[in-house]
């Protein structure tokens, strides 16, 4: 099996208004459940909470192959999420909706010397989603991929994905840094520059930016 991924899911967990503390503690406990070599097949896997004014939580992961996305969706997380979704969640994701291709990625965390960090050393991130116009939709595809070599020379950004979701015209950018500088840093950096100078060109409308606290990692 490659280890390399080429595919993933991002899972929006909207709680209901008072279960938002006890949905964040649910996704440590899934990161328990990942813990050792319980899902060979997920090869990376973010929990995170949107700093938006509702509790408003994602689960972000990578797989090689579709077979270990099946794996996941049917393994223990996944068992326990929907066990306690009535209780939890304000809503239910609808898992096909959530599949997304991975078009490029850079995964280059500094782990050494974090020990049982849940976070491997993370701590903040950006969840950026931009719909293409639908005649730009190949050119926003092709942004996003000659987008990776100017991320590699962000030595703050160590964790980066391109994501597109198929049939649609939306894709995202997921990444995760060690600082809030770092976060900063790639903010200011030459690719939201070029996202931002190219909107009007390539976007029905300006991204959608969200920052998030990085809850629980496997990597």
């Amino acid at each position: 099996m490659s280890i390399q991924p080429t595919i993933g899911q991002l899972v929006p967990l909207k709680a209901k208004p008072d279960q938002g503390d006890a949905l964040g503690q649910f996704l440590l406990t899934g990161y328990g459940l990942l813990s050792g070599d319980q899902e060979p097949g997920t090869l990376q896997w973010f929990a995170l909470k949107y700093n938006t004014p509702e509790p408003n939580y994602a689960i972000f992961d990578t797989y090689a192959v579709e077979s270990g996305r099946q794996a996941h969706i049917t393994g223990e997380v996944a068992k326990a999420l929907f066990a306690n979704a009535d209780t939890l969640l304000a809503t239910v994701p609808d898992l096909p909706a959530t599949n997304y291709n991975l078009l490029a990625s850079k995964v280059k965390p500094k782990l050494a010397g974090v020990g049982s960090d849940p976070k491997k050393g993370l701590t903040v991130g950006l969840r950026v989603l931009v719909k293409a116009k639908q005649d730009q939709i190949s050119a926003v595809r092709e942004f996003l991929k000659g987008a990776l070599p100017l991320v590699e020379d962000e030595p703050e950004t160590p964790v980066w994905y391109a994501i597109e979701f198929p049939g649609t015209n939306v894709f995202g950018i997921v990444d995760f840094f060690a600082t809030q500088g770092g976060l900063d840093a790639h903010l200011k950096g030459k690719v939201a520059a070029a996202l931002f100078a190219n909107v009007d060109t390539l976007l029905e409308e300006a991204p959608e930016v969200i920052t998030t606290e990085v809850l629980a990692v496997k990597i």
